[in-house]
């Protein structure tokens, strides 16, 4: 029973960790970012806006990532150990693999916004803006779309292993 129930609480810290990531980042892409733009058109407060509503956020980001990782190693360990269950093969296997390489790349463009784009936005003159700012637009894509497909990979991992 004391199995059951800590791979369940290390299962919904993985799930939940991911969709919290891909909900907040899909609000940020879509709708904060869209109608503080428009609420604020022209006007230096929407930057400020921004700086103020991020601030402090990074190291909580950071900090849901190790979250998502460790559950998901942990994850990944038990469910590759045949006797804990079927379907555990060479498909299961790479799906993982693609997994692992959609969080590298989630990961890299998660620290280029972070270390690299930010501190450009915070010194960017006003003509530098609008450039910093789709390019915000289409990161954020990217890991919406890296994270989401990740998750439904790891629903197909999670079914092929269950139904093996």
């Amino acid at each position: 029973m004391l199995e059951i129930v800590t791979r369940a609480l290390i299962l919904g810290v993985h799930v939940l960790g991911g969709g919290v990531w891909i909900g907040a980042m899909a609000f940020s892409v879509f709708v904060l970012h869209p109608r503080a733009e428009r609420f604020f058109a022209g006007s230096s407060t929407f930057e400020d806006l921004l700086f103020t509503v991020v601030h402090g956020a990074r190291w909580k980001v950071v900090a849901g990532i190790v979250g998502i990782v460790a559950s998901g190693v942990a994850l990944t360990l038990a469910g590759s150990d045949a006797s804990l269950g079927p379907g555990v093969g060479p498909v299961w296997t790479a799906i993982v693999a693609a997994k692992v390489a959609l969080l590298v790349c989630s990961l890299a463009l998660f620290f280029y916004v972070s270390w690299v784009l930010w501190p450009r936005r915070v010194f960017a003159s006003p003509a530098e803006l609008p450039g910093l700012r789709r390019r915000f637009r289409v990161v954020g894509v990217v890991m919406i779309a890296c994270n989401t497909i990740n998750m439904g990979l790891g629903i197909l991992a999670h079914s092929l292993r269950a139904a093996g």
